[in-house]
C-alpha cells in the first residue's frame, strides 16, 4: 500500500533487519532478533540510519551530448519555451542522440545508472523519447532493456511520446498508436509529454488510450510549462502518475487523490526552469494524495541523485524529511506498480540503504553530500564495507 500524508511510520531504535535469499524476513529490536535466528553474517549498521533502497520513478536516462550553453540563456532571460522554439532544448538533444551509436549510448547509460546507485537508487525509470521517429524509439528502448542485464540498479522501462516530429503532427500520433504492439514488448509503461510546446490534450488522450488497450500502464508529464488541461486527464483514464503538476488546478490534485494517482513530484526541474510556480503541495497534503519525488535527469535538469532531489523537495516545496523519504521510497516504488519495495517490512525486497547519519531528518536538513555509507541490493551489500 502506498503512503499518505500523515499517516504513522514506524521508527525502531537499535532495530534489526533479518535476510533470506533477498528478501526482509523478520524486522524488531536486534537484541530479540538475534536471540531468535541463527545467521551466517552480519551487516554492522551500527549508529547509523537505515531505509529502504531508493526509487527515482522519473528518469530521461538515456540521450547523447549536453545542452550546458543553455544555461546561460536562461540566465539572460531566454525561456525554455523561447530556446525550444529556437530549435534548441529536447530537439537538440534528439539530434545528437539520433547521430550516436549503440555502444556510446549504453556507455553513457551505464555511467549515470552507476552514478545513481553510489547515492542510493536502487531501482529506477527510464524513459524512451530522444528519437526522431519511432524506428529510434524503439531503438532506444532496447538498449533500456540491454542495460538491464548490465548493473544491480533495477530499471523499469517507459516509452515516451516526447514532442511531435518525424512525420508532421497527425501523422506522428498516428505512427506511434500504430506501433503499440511493438512497444508493449519493450516497455512497462506509456507516458505523454503533455503541454504547450508539446503534444496536446487530444493527441495525449488518443496516445494514452491506445497503449492502455495494448496493456501498458500510463503516465503523463503535465501541467509543466502552463496549464491547457492535459491533468483534466486524471478523470478520464486510469493513470498510475502525473508528473510535473507546476501548473495544475487545485480541482484535479483532489481528483487525482481520490482516484489513488500518484503526483510525482520534481523538484530539481523547479529550480533547473528558474520558476516561481510550485506544486500545490498544501493541496496534495490537505487531501491525502499519493505523492512520489523524482529526479528528472535529463539534459536540462542533469542531477541523477535522488538525495538531492529529496533535499529540494523540503528546502523548495515544504515537505518535511519523512515525507520525503515516503516519497522517495514507497510511493514511488507504488507510481511504477511495484508492491515488493520501499519499505523495510517482512515479505519486502531487500533493498537497503545504510545512511551515514543518526537519524532520518538529516537526509534533508544536510545538502550536497553524498550521505550514503552502503547499499544492500536484494541483499546483497553492493557497495560500501559494512560486514563484520
Amino acid at each position: 500500500m502506498p503512503w499518505r500524508f500523515n499517516d504513522n511510520v514506524l521508527i525502531i531504535n537499535d532495530a534489526g533487519l533479518i535476510i533470506n535469499n533477498g528478501f526482509i524476513t523478520d524486522v524488531g529490536p536486534w537484541d530479540l532478533l538475534r536471540s531468535r535466528y541463527e545467521y551466517d553474517r552480519i551487516i554492522n549498521a551500527e549508529d547509523s540510519l537505515v531505509t529502504a533502497g531508493l526509487v527515482d520513478p522519473h528518469t530521461h536516462l538515456l540521450f547523447a551530448g549536453s545542452r550546458e550553453d543553455e544555461l546561460e540563456l536562461k540566465l539572460n532571460g531566454v525561456s525554455y519555451e523561447d530556446i525550444l522554439k529556437r530549435g534548441g532544448g529536447i530537439r537538440r538533444t534528439i539530434e545528437a542522440t539520433v547521430k550516436a551509436d549503440d555502444k556510446e549510448l549504453v556507455k553513457v547509460g551505464l555511467s549515470r545508472l552507476t552514478q545513481a546507485l553510489s547515492y542510493g537508487t536502487t531501482t529506477i525509470e527510464v524513459k524512451s523519447g530522444y528519437g526522431l521517429s519511432i524506428d529510434q524509439e524503439i531503438r532506444l528502448l532496447r538498449l533500456i532493456n540491454d542495460l538491464k542485464n548490465r548493473i544491480e540498479v533495477d530499471i523499469v522501462v517507459t516509452f515516451l511520446a516526447h514532442v511531435p516530429l518525424g512525420n508532421g503532427r497527425e501523422g506522428y500520433v498516428r505512427d506511434i498508436v500504430n506501433s503499440m504492439s511493438k512497444i508493449r514488448d519493450l516497455a512497462t509503461f506509456a507516458d505523454v509529454f503533455c503541454d504547450s510546446e508539446a503534444f496536446t490534450v487530444n493527441e495525449s488522450k488518443v496516445i494514452l488510450e491506445a497503449a492502455y488497450n495494448a496493456g501498458l500502464g500510463l503516465r503523463m508529464h503535465a501541467d509543466e510549462l502552463s496549464y491547457i488541461g492535459c491533468s483534466d486527464l486524471a478523470r478520464e483514464l486510469e493513470l498510475t502518475s502525473i508528473d510535473h503538476l507546476l501548473n495544475t488546478p487545485e480541482g484535479n490534485i483532489k481528483v487525482m487523490a481520490v482516484r489513488g494517482i500518484t503526483a510525482t513530484l520534481l523538484p530539481i526541474t523547479v529550480l533547473t526552469l528558474m520558476t516561481n510556480k510550485r506544486p500545490l503541495v498544501n493541496v496534495m497534503r490537505s487531501s491525502r494524495a499519493i505523492t512520489a519525488i523524482g529526479t528528472d535527469f535529463s539534459p536540462n535538469t542533469w542531477s541523477i541523485s535522488m538525495q538531492t532531489a529529496m533535499e529540494l523537495s523540503s528546502y523548495l516545496l515544504g515537505l518535511t524529511p519523512m515525507e520525503a523519504l515516503m516519497a522517495a521510497t514507497v510511493n514511488s516504488a507504488y507510481s511504477l506498480g511495484l508492491r515488493d519495495r520501499g519499505v523495510l517490512m517482512p515479505g519486502y525486497l531487500a533493498d537497503v540503504v545504510i545512511w551515514n547519519v543518526p537519524n532520518y531528518r538529516w537526509l534533508t536538513y544536510s545538502i550536497g553530500a553524498n550521505k550514503v555509507k552502503a547499499i544492500v541490493k536484494r541483499g546483497k551489500v553492493i557497495t560500501g564495507d559494512c560486514l563484520s
